[in-house]
């Protein structure tokens, strides 16, 4: 368990606000910091749409009716079935945010982006 040092103040305003929703300081932070860290996830994957859309072509040419794995801009790992290539990212690098996107004529696509969320 980690342990974090607050500033007095926002000590004061976390203990007064989970007073207002009857809840544990505890529990306030850990819901935010939760809720916050998903909200980045799903910031991270966007950005990497973003990239794949601005390489498309490039894509469509090398890897085209694959599926791939983008991280940072580069492809990972590339392969025709999506349940095989999302089971060897999953296993090297486990829940980080790693766009899985089919490689089609069409550039833009919508995004279904899974994990545990309230």
């Amino acid at each position: 368990m980690a342990i974090v040092a607050l500033q007095p103040r926002l000590a004061g305003q976390l203990d007064i606000e989970a007073r207002r929703r009857q809840t544990s300081v505890d529990a306030l932070v850990n819901d935010w910091l939760e809720d916050q860290l998903w909200h980045e996830r799903r910031r991270q994957i966007y950005k990497e749409a973003e990239r794949f859309r601005a390489r498309h072509a490039e894509l469509l040419a090398q890897y085209g009716d694959q599926y791939i794995a983008m991280r940072n801009g580069a492809v990972i790992d590339h392969d025709p079935e999506l349940l095989v290539l999302h089971n060897r990212i999953r296993a090297q690098y486990g829940d980080d945010p790693i766009l899985i996107t089919p490689v089609t004529t069409k550039p833009v696509q919508t995004l279904k982006v899974r994990g545990a969320h309230r």
